[in-house]
């Protein structure tokens, strides 16, 4: 894990801590409903405790860590934040009161254990960044105009090899190449920003025509993949009840085809609006590109990777006036990728693919999928940039 990132999500953690004063409407809650047991006959208590509870739901609802990106959210699993904030919190909370409408002295209970958790890690994120201002350790964060394109590989998908892992860089950078010419008319490359390993998620920096072009692509493709989770829930369940792979051949005939429809419309759509009127036989070379290139993201997304966008504020001061001004360029894509990534939810695949698109062509142009088996993946052969 980044120290630098592990700062600036502490960081940002601690002020939506600050901002929706979790802890404290928890506390009130715990209290209220406390008195709700002690004095069953007073039903002024009763509304004290539905007051607060309204007033807790509203503020997990608003918390911006249910927007964090998906690295982010994964190092908040690693340091036990990630079930004491945002929509994660308010879910434990909903369950603990749907299990205990009767009961609720074990209500009680539950949630100031849950009080106790959460108090411990607002109380270390507080130690850390105070302890990271100390030793002089910077935030990494975005300065304004900036922007981040984040990529989580699996080490499974790897197989934790450094041979594989160099090769699916490659393979990374002619995918997001594609995003680059289409956006920006060329692809000048990535600049790597960090590496991580805890899971190997490498950062890049990006222009931001080009991240919101992927953002609004990934906003497309992610949408339609979750609505076939739960096909691919299915899948599981039919297989554990001893159903062979080659008679479930029709659940991932449709979601393939599902995802390949929804490509094709992805891919009109941003050949419309960052080429219109370009040179004809570029454009139709570009478009294929294009669809292979969302092929590979949304076959990588059925096997565990996550992809963020992420773009530099303007700085403001105390006032909450900006010190930086924006180009209204620059805000048109922030506001772009900003609008996409609130609906980029992380991802957490369980199970076998469902997805096996056809990523590539080769000399027979015949399209090939994209392998189950790593080693079979790793010897996968890629379409070259067109120049």
């Amino acid at each position: 894990m980044n120290v630098e990132r592990l700062h600036a999500i502490a960081l940002a953690l601690q002020d939506d801590y600050e901002t929706t004063k979790i802890v404290e409407r928890l506390k009130a809650l715990v209290t209220s409903l406390h008195n709700q047991i002690n004095n069953p006959s007073d039903p002024s208590f009763q509304q004290v405790v539905a007051t607060n509870l309204e007033s807790l739901r509203d503020a997990l609802s608003s918390s911006a860590v249910s927007a964090f990106p998906p690295t982010w959210k994964q190092v908040l699993k690693e340091i036990g934040a990630e079930d004491l904030s945002g929509e994660a919190l308010e879910i434990q909370i909903e369950e603990i009161f749907s299990r205990n409408q009767i009961t609720l002295a074990v209500a009680h209970r539950e949630l100031n254990e849950l009080l106790t958790n959460l108090k411990s890690i607002a109380t270390s994120i507080d130690e850390i960044v105070s302890a990271f201002h100390e030793l002089g350790i910077g935030a990494e964060d975005l300065n304004t105009g900036e922007c981040e394109l984040g990529v989580l590989v699996p080490r499974n998908f790897v197989e934790n090899r450094l041979d594989n892992f160099s090769k699916e860089l490659r393979e990374l950078n002619q995918i997001f190449g594609v995003f680059s010419e289409l956006a920006i008319g060329n692809r000048p490359g990535f600049q790597i920003r960090t590496i991580a390993s805890t899971d190997l998620s490498i950062f890049l920096d990006t222009a931001p025509a080009v991240g919101a072009c992927v953002a609004i692509a990934m906003e497309r493709i992610i949408a339609i993949y979750q609505k076939l989770l739960e096909i691919k829930k299915l899948q599981g369940e039919l297989a554990k009840q001893g159903l062979e792979k080659k008679n479930m051949q029709g659940i991932e005939d449709h979601a393939n085809k599902a995802i390949e429809k929804e490509i094709e419309s992805v891919v009109k759509d941003l050949v419309k609006e960052y080429r219109p009127g370009s040179q004809k036989e570029r454009t139709e070379e570009l478009s294929i590109e294009l669809k292979f290139a969302l092929k590979k993201i949304a076959n990588r997304i059925d096997r565990g990777f996550n992809i963020e966008i992420r773009m530099g504020e303007p700085a403001k001061d105390d006032d909450d006036n900006e010190i930086e001004e924006e180009s209204a360029e620059n805000k048109r894509y922030r506001d772009r990728i900003e609008s996409a990534t609130s609906r980029m939810q992380f991802i957490r695949v369980d199970g076998e693919p469902i997805l096996s698109l056809p990523e590539q062509k080769r000399d027979s142009e015949q399209p090939v999928a994209l392998a189950k088996n790593p080693k079979k993946r790793a010897a996968a052969k890629t379409i070259p940039p067109a120049s």
